[in-house]
């Protein structure tokens, strides 16, 4: 009777943390789903020029059948490369294709209503609802059942989950087509995935399968990412070949390959376009690097006239900082991942823990997750080219792939002191910040972080 009673509280407690995990999901999704529709930029619902120029593919190949950008509804975007006299995206080309034939489905449902030529605005806010919004509400779902594995207390349950939903740069940047979100939340598939094979040993084809592609999706879209794949692929092949071999490298494939094939057909390449430094050699353009300083000497475009300013890019930009400055700030200046998001230093405290506790499979999620961190704070520093911080937005978006990881072991470092006051209280004004930076981003994703802005007109810094 005694295991029969425990077993149905046990029932109970599960079913009562699904139901505020739900509200939790819903709420999140109200509050994206609403600044969906609040958006407003220089150009429609467009935030910046670098979703400008996705969008400007979008339309150029599902309206006029071609990658080529010369001719939109809107201003050029600055980032833009010319090759044979025509201009492209310097965005990969793969994103925009899959944006446009859920564009070409909806005008052809709609009986051309929902167009751009109709009705724009809403044709982005549907667009960037189901390519952002859609695959959040999964991210949030998945974690949720990982956090019924991890037999917390109701106070951490509860704390990740409000960290995961309204704590990192993910809700804020899913009101604008960008391709780091998708990029995080194909990580968060694979990883869940993979966290079924490799810690609880399920063998079920449907968790190689959201590996694999979801793994491949991420490398495609976050190309550093790169590195995520090659790590679980030879994980897995070590571990459980022969599924590895038969499902989760073909699916894996698929999506790199869709890159190259797309890549071939917008430039005739697979090289991406933006890796060629003479197609930046046009008037006008932004990205022109005089050989002699290395530094940009390009002009830029007026969003709202169209017309060439004849102006060298000298904010974020162009900076080139010194190395120790640049880390600096990556992790706790301006554009800080502790700064801005502090809640990732219980994050890093649990992978902290795991590593020192004895080997378990948990303990190799957390070598891939501080090796990863570390490879990109490592390439971004000192083989990324300019050290600019991802350019005018908010957060280091280059590294937003990476935040499934960090949420991973958020419950791990939560349980360390959680019943300490002190504890709790210095936790809560971590999400508490966190959440600020978050919906101060909300204004437009592609501005400066409240630091960075801070900083600014006080005078600390100049860019």
């Amino acid at each position: 009777m005694n295991g029969l009673r425990d077993n149905l509280a046990s029932a109970k407690g599960m079913s009562e943390r699904r139901q505020l995990d739900s509200l939790i999901i819903c709420l999140t999704t109200g509050i994206v789903l609403g600044l969906i529709f609040l958006a407003r930029g220089n150009t429609l619902p467009m935030h910046s020029v670098n979703d400008l120029s996705r969008w400007a593919t979008v339309y150029s190949l599902a309206e006029r059948g071609t990658y080529q950008i010369d001719t939109t509804p809107w201003p050029p975007s600055i980032d833009r490369v010319q090759i044979d006299g025509h201009s492209y995206s310097t965005k990969p080309p793969l994103l925009p294709t899959l944006l446009a034939a859920e564009y070409l489905l909806l005008k052809k449902l709609s009986l051309g209503h929902l167009s751009f030529q109709n009705s724009p605005e809403a044709v982005i806010r549907v667009i960037v609802a189901t390519v952002n919004l859609l695959p959040l509400v999964a991210f949030l779902f998945l974690y949720s059942r990982y956090l019924e594995d991890q037999n917390l207390s109701l106070w951490a349950h509860f704390f990740s989950m409000c960290s995961a939903a309204l704590g990192t740069y993910l809700t804020a940047f899913s009101i604008t087509l960008n391709n780091h979100t998708i990029a995080a939340f194909s990580a968060s598939f694979s990883l869940y995935g993979l966290y079924r094979i490799w810690v609880l040993g399920e063998r079920k084809a449907i968790l190689f399968m959201l590996a694999g592609f979801f793994a491949g999706f991420t490398a495609v879209n976050e190309f550093p990412a790169i590195s995520f794949l090659v790590l679980i692929t030879a994980g897995l092949l070590w571990k459980v070949p022969v599924p590895t071999l038969r499902i989760f490298v073909p699916l894996a494939l698929l999506p790199v390959s869709a890159h190259f094939l797309t890549n071939y057909a917008a430039t005739g390449t697979l090289v991406p376009a933006y890796s060629d430094k003479s197609a930046y050699e046009f008037p006008g353009s932004y990205w022109k690097i005089d050989p002699q300083s290395g530094r940009l000497v390009g002009s830029r475009v007026d969003s709202l006239t169209g017309r060439v300013v004849l102006e060298n890019p000298t904010m974020i930009d162009n900076q080139y900082e010194p190395w120790p400055v640049y880390l600096f700030h990556m992790l706790i200046g301006h554009h800080g991942i502790i700064t801005l998001s502090p809640i990732f230093l219980l994050s890093f405290l649990g992978i902290f823990l795991c590593l020192r506790c004895p080997p378990t499979p948990k303990r190799v999620f957390a070598l891939m997750s501080l090796f990863l961190t570390s490879l990109m704070l490592v390439f971004y520093t000192f083989f990324a080219g300019q050290r600019n911080y991802g350019g005018m937005c908010n957060g280091l978006r280059w590294l937003f792939w990476l935040i499934p990881f960090w949420l991973f072991f958020l419950p791990t470092g939560l349980s360390e002191c959680e019943n300490q006051r002190w504890f709790r209280t210095a936790a809560l004004l971590c999400l508490l910040i966190s959440a600020a930076s978050v919906f101060y981003a909300t204004r437009n994703p592609w501005t400066r972080p409240w630091l960075h802005e801070w900083l600014f007109y006080e005078g600390w810094i100049k860019y």
